[in-house]
């Protein structure tokens, strides 16, 4: 780490470490032995966390109405949003949960958002999560 000038003297570098990782809202960094050397573990901040989406439903209908969405899809992805409006992501499961059905027709509800551009996939929270896009973004 020396030739990134983070450590100017011995003994003050793991300080410093911590301090900036305090600085910079991260966990603290996890120190390992092993043999005769560690490992540090330093942490990123995760930039897909939920966010808070400003829409109504009704921003999303045109989106729905450009791909040929029937009333029955934009009636039971109103209950998908309703479930989602305060940040929860959400997948295929979910979908067949709020919506009572079978699997197949929660994939159907999810390819009419996907082609409607009106949720975004969501990488760090398990394979197959997604969110409402924010439109007023």
């Amino acid at each position: 780490m020396e030739f990134m000038h983070i450590v100017e003297a011995w003994g003050t570098g793991i300080p410093r470490i911590i301090n900036r990782c305090n600085e910079y809202g991260l966990p603290e960094p996890v120190f390992e032995e092993f043999g005769n050397g560690f490992k540090v573990v330093l942490f990123k901040k995760v930039s897909n966390a939920p966010k808070k989406v400003s829409n109504t439903f009704e921003d999303y209908i045109p989106l729905l109405n450009a791909v040929g969405a029937t009333d029955i899809y934009i009636n039971n992805i109103r209950i998908v949003y309703e479930h989602c409006r305060v940040d929860t992501l959400f997948g295929q499961t979910n979908v067949m949960e709020w919506l009572n059905c079978s699997k197949s027709k929660a994939t159907n509800v999810m390819n009419v958002l996907k082609m409607a551009n009106a949720i975004e996939k969501v990488k760090g929270f398990g394979t197959g999560k997604y969110r409402f896009l924010d439109l007023k973004d």
